[in-house]
């Protein structure tokens, strides 16, 4: 009995032994810890990972973690956190529970998503083949002029083609129109871009930062990314329990410009949004003293010397733009995904240059120079995306998705000389005049996967895809119906063979199917009509690029890159027969013209001193069948004929900047560009280049004074060259001096300084002409003496 006993009290003493062990041994070890970022503060809501996805969890609001019931053994713990670099640990559990502490990398990728400060943008230039430039909030605070591209002309390499005072045209090296693409986080914008008088539909007082890519950039973006790329990306993140915003207003005295726009940025948790609304309206902006303009007819036609008397202000080239977009984001321990909501309204009259020979229509537009009359144009562009950034590790999914509904209209006083077309006047006539509209709806989808897991290697795979579809109306049809699809694919490879050597590497291939309507295009001066047949064809193009850099110590930057680009023919190109009645011109197009192609050396050195910096880039592009604008000697009775045209061209030319700083308050900086294009077919220029120029600016920065702060005087000298390099029929231009001044300060009254900006373009209110403005066929010079105020008022 007692030795039973004995026994029983020892199995069960040996069973629990044994038990106890076994779950010791394999289920009784724990990991935890705390998640820090590079501050050290506490980071909630990182995702952690025990040997890939066997044992998963997260972050609590004190940044705590446990993993509980491990075996001994090794274990390999990964964290990540949008926004930081994904972080791996091997840990070793032997003898007992284990308590880390992990400290989080911001990830230099996701910076250069949600904000761009100086070292991304010394991080592009030092890894990018391409010349690529960076702009943030303090450019745009600093620079901003009376569009979004007049903004950024600051940047040499970079022109501005305006008409007026608020509708501008990026010129990036020379090229421009479709050769130039805008987009918004990589989502092109379609609108009527082969337009003169079509600015881009962008509000620039949501824009908080951007890039400008300077040379072709098919390998990217693709076709229409021939001559550059303008791309506007998203807003800073806020960060968590975040509301901040800011109220704008802005006053110019030449066109008695008022506008306002406020924006509000918040977050709570892990939600995010941005909201923005603007208003600006305009009057007729003045011009220095001038007698009379000139018809837009060829340079040797009678026509050509038929004076008309001009006052002092360009009148109905008044306006008004509304815009108004929201953001709406989610953040996750992987990546980010949110929808953007856009609007834009722009109506601008029309010079009525025509009009001004009656003097019952130059009464009328006297009467008020803020109201716009006809002839007109209104613009109003919708849009919808949305975007998905998706961590893997270190490599990373983007996908976007966008849809935009941009309807164009034109309004003019119609005539019909035949009689012919009595119906159709009086049915267009009852829409105000209507001589055009255009309908285009776009659904665009980019999908690019970054592969970066791979030691010193970065390989992009991108797919883009797109399809469009132009409706028309109107008593003119200036411009046939069109559908067009796309689709292309890329890849695009960096990998780093040291600390001073970088390889840049793509292929591209793309397919568009481009289709017409056959259509009437009405003649009104003679009464006729052009009949456009069907017309469809299937475009290849593909591009290519091949790009290093040395990098031989910190401060110097040399890189050269050979590139393929292409470009397909628009639409208005290939198959444009009408009148632009308020430009005096008759254009045409050519269905048998071909995709452009061009081949582009760009080489850069850049270096960079204690208080200076240098840049040299200088460029050339070679294009097998450069597609261009020509202007003939032929007058009909409306206007002067231009053709498209196709030849073999030559673009040579560069940029170079300098920078440098005087006793920490003086700065000097000077930015020079020239282009020279060269019809190789007739040995002679190309048609609307723009001349060599140079901005040259000395600023002084003042010590702070009580409630002022970051005081500064800025002046700013423009010197624009002769432009004697033209064809026959296109007008040559002289070279001019204008100057700027620049005032900034900040207010500080309370934590948040109210910015002052104070400019003057034109001090001495110079006569000069812009060679690539439409005003300069009427010898019309450019605006004149503007004083400008711009306040910004955080919250």
């Amino acid at each position: 009995m007692v030795m039973h006993y004995i026994i029983t009290r020892f199995l069960i003493i040996f069973f629990i032994y044994l038990f106890s062990n076994i779950g010791g041994f394999s289920n009784n070890f724990s990991i935890e810890g705390k998640v820090y970022n590079d501050n050290g503060e506490i980071l909630p809501g990182v995702h952690l990972k025990l040997n890939s996805d066997k044992f998963a969890t997260s972050c609590n609001s004190k940044g705590q973690f446990l993993f509980e019931g491990l075996e001994k053994g090794q274990y390999y713990l990964t964290a990540s956190y949008i926004g930081y670099e994904t972080l791996t640990k091997i840990i070793l559990l032997e003898e007992a529970d284990i308590n880390i502490i992990i400290n989080m990398t911001p990830s230099e990728y996701m910076l250069e998503e949600v904000h761009i400060t100086g070292n991304q943008r010394q991080r592009a230039r030092k890894t990018q083949s391409i010349s690529v430039e960076m702009l943030d909030r303090d450019f745009f605070k600093d620079h901003r002029s009376g569009s979004l591209m007049q903004t950024i002309s600051q940047l040499p390499g970079v022109s501005s083609m305006n008409v007026g005072t608020g509708v501008s045209k990026p010129i990036i090296r020379g090229l421009g129109f479709y050769r130039v693409l805008f987009a918004q986080n990589g989502i092109r914008q379609a609108g009527q871009h082969w337009s003169n008088h079509t600015g881009l539909s962008i509000d620039q007082h949501c824009v908080q930062q951007l890039e400008v890519i300077k040379g072709p950039a098919s390998l990217r973006f693709g076709s229409d990314a021939i001559g550059g790329v303008v791309n506007v990306l998203p807003r800073t993140i806020p960060e968590k329990g975040e509301v901040s915003g800011e109220v704008s207003l802005i006053g110019k005295t030449n066109t008695q410009w008022v506008g306002t726009s406020a924006v509000v940025s918040a977050r709570n948790n892990n939600f995010y949004f941005h909201a923005n609304a603007t208003y600006n309206n305009f009057g007729d902006f003045k011009i220095p003293d001038t007698d009379y303009f000139l018809e837009p007819s060829p340079v040797g036609a009678p026509e050509a010397g038929h004076k008309i008397e001009i006052d002092d202000y360009l009148l109905n080239t008044a306006g008004e733009e509304k815009a108004a977009s929201v953001t709406a984001g989610m953040l996750r321990d992987n990546g980010n995904s949110y929808f953007n909501f856009s609007y834009h309204s722009g109506k601008s009259g029309f010079f009525d240059w025509m009009g001004m020979r009656n003097k019952e229509f130059r009464e009328l537009h006297e009467e008020n120079r803020r109201e716009v009359r006809v002839p007109y144009q209104k613009v109003d562009n919708y849009s919808i995306s949305h975007f998905t950034n998706r961590y893997f590790n270190d490599n990373k999914l983007e996908v976007s998705l966008g849809y935009q509904y941009n309807v164009s209209s034109e309004h003019a006083l119609l005539s019909d000389r035949t009689g012919n077309r009595a119906d159709d006047i009086k049915y267009y006539r009852s829409l105000d005049n209507l001589e055009l509209e255009l309908d285009l709806h776009s659904i665009t989808g980019n999908i690019l996967y970054s592969l970066r897991s791979y030691e010193n290697h970065t390989i992009d795979f991108i797919v883009n895809s797109g399809y469009e579809i132009n409706n028309i109306d109107g008593y003119s049809h200036i411009i046939p119906e069109y559908e067009k699809k796309s689709i292309g694919k890329a890849v695009i490879c960096k990998y780093n063979l040291s600390n001073q050597w970088i390889v840049n590497s793509g292929f591209r291939v793309d397919l568009h199917d481009f289709f017409m309507y056959e259509s009437l295009n009405p003649d009104p001066a003679f009464g006729d009509s052009i009949f456009n047949q069907e017309f469809e064809n299937l475009y290849v193009g593909t591009a290519g690029s091949l790009g290093f850099n040395y990098l031989p110590d910190e401060n110097t930057i040399i890189r050269t890159n050979l590139g393929k680009s292409y470009r397909i023919p628009s639409a208005y190109e290939l198959g444009a027969y009408g009148l632009h009645r308020h430009e005096g011109r008759f254009e045409h197009g050519d269905l048998d013209l071909k995709p452009e192609e061009a081949w582009q050396i760009d080489v850069g050195y850049e270096r960079s001193f204690d208080n200076a910096k240098f840049a040299i880039t200088p460029f050339v592009n070679y294009f097998t069948n450069y597609l261009f604008l020509n202007p003939s000697p032929e007058l009909r009775p409306e206007g002067q004929v231009y053709e498209y045209k196709q030849s073999v061209a030559l673009l040579y030319g560069g940029e170079l900047s300098v920078e440098y700083t005087f006793f920490d308050k003086v700065r000097f900086r000077s930015g020079t560009e020239y282009v020279y294009a060269l019809n190789l077919d007739l040995m002679r220029p190309l048609p609307f280049t723009p001349p060599f120029s140079s901005l040259n600016a000395l600023s002084y920065m003042f010590d702070d004074l009580l409630i002022f702060t970051n005081s500064r005087i800025c002046f700013e000298s423009v010197f624009v060259g002769a432009q004697n390099n033209t064809v026959p029929n296109e007008l040559k231009t002289p070279e001019y001096f204008s100057f700027n001044i620049n005032l900034r300060t900040d207010i500080k009254l309370y934590s948040k300084p109210i910015k002052f900006r104070f400019k003057v373009r034109n001090v001495f209110d110079s006569n000069y002409y812009d060679h690539i403005s439409f005003y300069r066929r009427l010898r019309i010079p450019e605006p004149g003496r503007d004083f400008q105020l711009f306040i910004n008022i955080p919250f």
